[in-house]
């Protein structure tokens, strides 16, 4: 029904704070920053695919019907049985698929850490 809504709450508070960590990060202009992947960037990465499930649900509701062009948009708000019904869902399986794709970005970050160290590692060697 409407599952999507947390993820565009999240995606929309991360999308400010990112920007606000890469101002920081400019403004400091930190010489060790230079010798990793900055926080901006990973945030970065965690906005995308939390704007890339964002999209992908709502063309799956567009598709079944339940996002519609008029309003109430969503098919759910009807009637206070069904809205009830699209709230527990936001909050049950919206929050699963939020902390889901946030547990795979952490292991994603953390993957890509171990590699940059790696690869710096192997090229101050040489």
């Amino acid at each position: 029904m409407a599952c999507f809504v947390e993820s565009i709450v999240v995606a929309g508070v991360l999308s400010v704070v990112k920007k606000n960590v890469a101002k920081q990060e400019k403004a400091k202009n930190d010489v060790q920053a230079l010798h990793k992947i900055s926080w901006s960037r990973k945030l970065g990465w965690l906005v995308n695919m939390l704007w890339g499930g964002v999209f992908l649900l709502c063309i799956e509701h567009i598709w079944h019907g339940e996002i519609v062009a008029y309003p109430p948009f969503l098919t759910a708000m009807r009637s206070a049985e069904e809205t009830q019904a699209m709230m527990y869902e936001i909050l049950t399986i919206g929050s699963a698929q939020v902390a889901l794709i946030v547990a795979i970005w952490a292991i994603m970050v953390v993957c890509a850490d171990k590699m940059y160290a790696n690869l710096t590692s192997k090229t101050q060697i040489a």
